[in-house]
């Protein structure tokens, strides 16, 4: 069966951008120095069934609310 190639109109390049500059991107990376930690991290998402994105912010939440750093507009 052959796949139907996804075709994007402007409407939906349109609503991308507008999606993506409401997005506050943030991006971590292990180094070679680092690097046991960045296996050790990967090793328990894997083994929790968790992405890294949620694990993060999830972190980050908690670690922002015990601090007790009030929410921005």
């Amino acid at each position: 069966m052959k796949e139907k190639k996804r075709v994007r109109t402007d409407a939906s390049r349109k609503a991308d951008k507008t999606y993506n500059e409401k997005r506050i991107p943030f991006s971590i990376g292990y180094t070679p120095v680092d690097i046991a930690e960045g296996k050790r991290l990967k090793k328990y998402l894997e083994q929790t069934g968790q992405s890294a994105n949620a694990y993060i912010k999830g972190l980050i939440k908690s670690d922002l609310d015990n601090k007790n750093v009030p929410y921005q507009e």
